[in-house]
């Protein structure tokens, strides 16, 4: 007798009154390209619908599917069941009221094929109005950039399906099951110190379905969460994970630390208009540069340059106040711009060349 192969991918869907919405998540995954080598887990997590009578009638045609029913527990809990379930080479979860595109699965594992380097796999996304719709030209679009280390610290780049490489997500040890809304944040946050990296697949993949009733929607949880995990971050994270440094070298540690602060200000969250302007904590990366590097010429201009344009000629013009007429004037400069040290990010993220943007199916 020939044994079944091993599934290429593992795919969670987590279910909770998601009776409604099953069927459709279950077609949307069934639908893929790849669907074959699949294994879709499916974990009823104590629902008082009767989310396992549609799974039973779809396993008549797909035997891929696996189903466990447990007491109610958080979805993290359950991502982390499945974690341990699954048996494919790559794990992904899948929310029952997202959409993606037809081979969106397909291309995530080519692009960690290409790129064993990478531990994760992530895409450009749009952000819809509607459970399961695919996008249309007048939703609002995601497009992230290519894999930095420090992106984390301001953003979660996962999007809403987080394609691992099973072993990497292992290594980590799956999900904070303490959190209640940022743990896809929190495990980004850890790749990073761990000294991981991401490929990006520049097409849009997925559309995240903007729930007011869903998890990070319905109450102030993801924000209290992300209240802890940002400064946490930014205050534990080695500087060398982020930016490629000597930390011996208190002038390479502080070119590092001012692009740290030049990123807190311009970084660009694919999902707002606008570039963040952290001011506060690019204050505080111009501040640790300093530190190391007292005469720091980037991190002493580019302070006085954003204080200009955040508070005033005064506070900036206190900058400068402790020295000579030259130095003032250079560190003061002939413009608003920032000076970017010659420091390249720890890491460099690939962009996997083999996605093209199709129209959504």
């Amino acid at each position: 007798m020939v044994s079944a192969p091993r599934p290429l991918v593992s795919v969670v869907v987590s279910t909770y009154c998601g009776e409604s919405l099953l069927r459709g998540c279950l077609e949307i995954l069934l639908g893929q390209t790849i669907a074959s080598r699949l294994e879709i887990i499916v974990i009823d997590s104590g629902s008082p619908q009767n989310e396992r009578a549609i799974v039973d009638d779809m396993r008549r045609t797909a035997p891929n599917i696996v189903y466990v029913r447990t007491e109610r527990e958080s979805l993290y809990v359950a991502w982390n069941r499945a974690l341990h379930m699954a048996t494919g080479d790559y794990f992904a979860n899948f929310n029952t009221d997202d959409w993606l595109r037809h081979d969106a699965l397909e291309l995530f594992a080519s692009a960690l094929d290409e790129h064993p380097e990478a531990d994760l796999a992530y895409a450009h996304l749009a952000l819809t109005d509607e459970a399961q719709r695919p996008p249309r030209p007048t939703d609002r679009f995601a497009l992230h950039p290519p894999y930095e280390p420090a992106l984390p610290l301001f953003y979660c780049y996962g999007g809403c399906t987080q394609f691992w490489r099973r072993t990497s997500l292992e290594r980590l040890h799956g999900y904070d099951e303490q959190l209640e809304a940022c743990a896809d944040l929190e495990v980004l946050i850890r790749l990073t110190a761990a000294g991981g990296t991401a490929v990006l697949v520049p097409a849009v993949l997925e559309a995240f379905f903007l729930n007011p009733h869903g998890i990070s929607r319905a109450t102030d949880t993801s924000e209290r969460e992300q209240a802890i995990l940002y400064p946490r971050a930014r205050d534990t994270t080695p500087l060398h994970r982020m930016y490629a440094i000597d930390p011996d070298d208190p002038a390479s540690v502080a070119d590092g630390w001012t692009a740290l602060g030049n990123l807190a200000y311009d970084v660009q969250v694919p999902w707002q208009d606008g570039p963040l302007r952290n001011t506060e904590f690019a204050l505080e990366c111009y501040a640790r540069a300093l530190r190391a590097r007292p005469n720091h010429a980037p991190a002493l201009h580019n302070r006085y340059v954003i204080l200009l344009l955040t508070v005033g000629t005064g506070a900036a013009e206190a900058t400068v106040a402790g020295f000579g007429g030259a130095d003032a004037a250079r560190i003061r400069g002939t413009d608003r711009a920032l000076i970017h040290p010659a420091v390249q990010p720890a890491v460099s993220g690939p962009v996997f060349a083999g996605a093209v943007e199709v129209a959504a199916k």
